[in-house]
């Protein structure tokens, strides 16, 4: 045969493992997505530096109509800070091992039309806490025995 006839096959060479390395592979790479999906859509939220939004006292709904009670406990000083409906609300918190107690309360001193026995509940429902509970967005606040005193929520511009 004359070395200018002969040809050489230009089919793509097989390795000698063919496709052995292919399951490991796709298993690799399924790990890799799975470590990049998030765990959870809900977003951590904190009882400090959070602000909270008063949405029941003792089991009952507010008063929509009056001013939204709020709260913020301060990171690091122990102070709290909001309103309590009709008034600026400050004070102080102390939190150890899932106790929580509200101490030194003070508010400003206006009247309002509206929402004033909330207000007191309110304060009331801070000086009596012992503990709570926090979870999906939802901060409890519970007496010594377990009561539930007050619910809050985080505000929709948290998370």
């Amino acid at each position: 045969m004359d070395k200018h006839m002969t040809r050489k096959s230009h089919r793509p060479t097989r390795s000698r493992h063919g496709l052995r390395g292919l399951p490991a592979l796709l298993a690799a790479l399924v790990s890799l997505a799975a470590c990049a999906t998030p765990v959870a859509d809900t977003p951590v939220i904190s009882l400090t530096s959070t602000p909270w939004m008063l949405v029941s006292l003792a089991g009952t709904s507010i008063d929509t109509q009056a001013r939204p009670a709020t709260l913020v406990l301060e990171a690091g000083n122990e102070r709290i800070h909001g309103h309590a409906g009709c008034n600026r609300l400050s004070g102080s918190y102390a939190l150890d091992e899932g106790q929580l107690e509200f101490s030194r309360l003070i508010t400003t001193k206006m009247a309002c039309a509206q929402g004033m026995e909330q207000e007191q509940a309110f304060i009331a429902a801070l000086a009596a806490t012992a503990t709570y509970r926090l979870e999906q967005g939802r901060l409890t606040l519970l007496n010594a025995d377990g009561d539930v005193l007050a619910v809050l929520m985080a505000e929709p511009s948290v998370g």
